[in-house]
């Protein structure tokens, strides 16, 4: 039988114990509906998803303006509360740390596909302009982070993560390329990384006591012009001394291209998150590209993170925690890295769900 000496051993996250390092990362999978409440399909997946030893729950607006997708779930109204705890439940029953990411898309969030293209690209400018203008609306967003903190702790979630990568509000901000601000939150990196660091701020002292706080932080852009690896990191430094207890580590609008070494078996967001625990003495969490459990081993074992995450392996397989942990690698049903992951569009006819399926 398989074993896996470092991925399969507990972590330590603040005063949190995690079984294991496998960590199910924030995969937003549209099945709410409207209202962005909990569905029996949201239950159903993360009850499947047994085994990792932390599991964070799909990016979850705080704003329904903040939307990516009509049908992704909020956190934006006492109605979600409900939902969300039976979320908590059930991952705490599978022996998890229970932890939800909070997300605003800021200027990529979802518009309502009425009226021309002209119109419709008009209201997308509006938007990106009043993100860049107007110092109010910052006002709203860092209120909506912090109600939606109080939120989930009453959900039951042991960690609240900020989402601050990929291309979204806080990454949008950190940006050089993206934010082109001329007050307070424009500029110099200092500047940029403020409005993340009011709402850290924010919801550690909403919730002290009762969850950690941590940040999906994107420390690069893909973009020359974007965000440098060095203000990444430093802003990633200045977190943990503002008392995170652990960083999930990814990109921000892309991925630099010359992060990764010729002939690395790692993806390039795992060399950031390498670059990331290099710098700082709390957990990381780091992935991409991991669909089998010898290469999780490898990068925990060469140092590349602390904890790995695995997104579409587990999409394909939920079963593949569980798997790892018996020792049945050979039983995982990999992900075919289709273009497009047809899980997100109609996972009936994602290919390996299907041969799960048939099995």
């Amino acid at each position: 039988m398989t074993t896996y000496q470092f991925l399969l051993s507990p972590i330590k996250i603040g005063d949190l114990t995690a079984a294991n390092r496998i960590v199910m990362p924030p995969m937003v999978i549209y099945q709410a509906g409207d209202d962005g409440l909990v569905t029996e399909k949201h239950i159903e997946h993360y009850k499947r998803c047994a085994g990792p030893g932390l599991v964070i729950v799909e990016g979850t607006a705080v704003l329904p303006e903040g939307r990516i997708s009509r049908r992704q779930l909020g956190i934006y109204s006492e109605r979600h509360i409900e939902g969300l705890g039976q979320l908590s439940k059930i991952i705490h029953e599978n022996g998890a740390i229970a932890a939800i990411q909070i997300h605003h898309a800021g200027a990529l969030a979802y518009i309502e596909k009425k009226g021309s293209r002209s119109k419709r690209l008009m209201l997308a400018i509006l938007r990106w302009c009043r993100q860049q203008l107007m110092v109010s609306n910052l006002g709203r967003i860092r209120e909506a982070f912090k109600a939606a903190s109080r939120r989930a702790v009453e959900a039951g979630f042991d960690i609240i993560e900020i989402h601050a990568a990929h291309g979204y509000l806080f990454s949008q901000f950190l940006s050089p390329l993206k934010n082109w601000r001329i007050d307070g939150y424009g500029g110099k990196i200092e500047n940029r990384r403020r409005l993340l660091f009011e709402v850290f701020r924010d919801i550690r002292s909403e919730v002290a006591g009762k969850a950690l706080v941590t940040c999906r932080l994107g420390v690069a852009d893909g973009h020359r012009r974007g965000l440098p690896l060095s203000e990444g990191l430093s802003t990633a430094s200045e977190l943990e001394k503002e008392g995170a207890e652990v960083l999930d580590i990814s990109s921000g609008s892309g991925t630099p291209s010359n992060i990764r070494p010729q002939g690395s078996p790692f993806s390039g967001r795992l060399h950031l998150a390498r670059a990331a625990k290099l710098e700082l003495s709390i957990p990381v969490i780091g992935g991409g590209g991991v669909f089998y459990p010898d290469l999780a081993e490898k990068a925990l074992k060469e140092g590349m993170a602390d904890m790995i995450f695995v997104g579409r392996g587990i999409l394909a397989d939920p079963g593949w925690a569980r798997k790892t942990i018996e020792g049945r690698p050979e039983a995982i049903v990999l992900c075919r890295t289709c273009n497009g992951c047809f899980y997100h569009s109609d996972p009936t006819k994602c290919p390996a769900r299907k041969k799960l399926s048939r099995s």
